[in-house]
């Protein structure tokens, strides 16, 4: 019942600009860096994890959310015999498909790049394929919490600010704390701060030079079980929220 909501979602974003998104988001994060084959793998997942991706995850939630708060702000759908609470879900499900989807691109995209600099210019990759997709999945997974959180933004206070809030001050707040001891307590600096152990960049696109303060794989995945807990409370919660509202709505018509 739950893969029937989800596809009947997905079918609202046909030939939008939701899914040009998908692939638009990596094929530019690439081109701007095919042009530095020394750099380009390192610079790529730079500008997509620290810029391009909370920019692509924050819009593509937003779009999807304002699919159906147009002019009937939810009436049509909520005067539905469906369940609210699995329709902000299939929300929530088709956002993460996407972001799934961008980044599987992206690591491809990463790849292919990275083989032909090695064969036009002779320059060796400096990430590895296994690296590569280990640091892509914690990406996905570091950040799938934002997923319900960017949803309700939108829903409350609609794209704008919330891309300001998410892509905006999220990311800079990111930025900051990744390299100091209260990355642990700030959701957003997750990503960047994996991203030192696990590709070895540091969010200002440098190359770690000592890799001996390197977290361990034990530690890494505390995080990204923290995020999956994290994610699975905020989808309760702002399901419940949503049900709670458009519910409420359709009886004060």
């Amino acid at each position: 019942m739950e893969m029937a909501y989800i596809q009947a979602e997905n079918l609202k974003h046909k030939r939008t600009f939701t899914k040009t998104l998908i692939v638009l988001a990596p094929f530019v994060t690439a081109l701007m860096n095919f042009f530095a084959p020394l750099w380009f793998q390192l610079n790529s997942y730079n500008w997509w994890y620290i810029l391009l991706y909370p920019g692509f995850l924050t819009l593509t939630c937003s779009l999807i959310e304002q699919r159906d708060n147009g002019k009937l702000k939810y009436r049509a759908v909520a005067s539905l015999p469906v369940s609210q609470n699995k329709v902000w879900k299939a929300k929530i499900g088709v956002a993460g498909i996407y972001s799934c989807v961008g980044n599987f691109i992206f690591l491809a995209l990463n790849l292919l790049g990275g083989f032909a600099i090695l064969v036009i210019n002779e320059i060796p990759l400096t990430i590895g394929i296994w690296q590569a997709a280990a640091g892509t999945a914690c990406i996905v997974i570091a950040s799938l919490w934002e997923v319900p959180l960017c949803l309700w933004l939108s829903k409350k206070v609609g794209i704008f600010v919330t891309v300001i809030l998410n892509a905006g001050l999220g990311s800079v707040l990111g930025i900051f704390t990744a390299t100091t001891s209260l990355w642990m307590i700030c959701p957003y600096s997750w990503v960047p701060h994996l991203m030192i152990s696990v590709l070895g960049i540091l969010p200002n696109g440098e190359p770690v030079a000592d890799r001996s303060a390197a977290m361990s794989f034990w530690m890494i995945l505390l995080v990204l079980v923290i995020s999956l807990v994290w994610f699975a409370v905020l989808s309760c919660l702002t399901a419940k929220w949503f049900e709670k509202k458009e519910v409420g709505q359709l009886w004060y018509l």
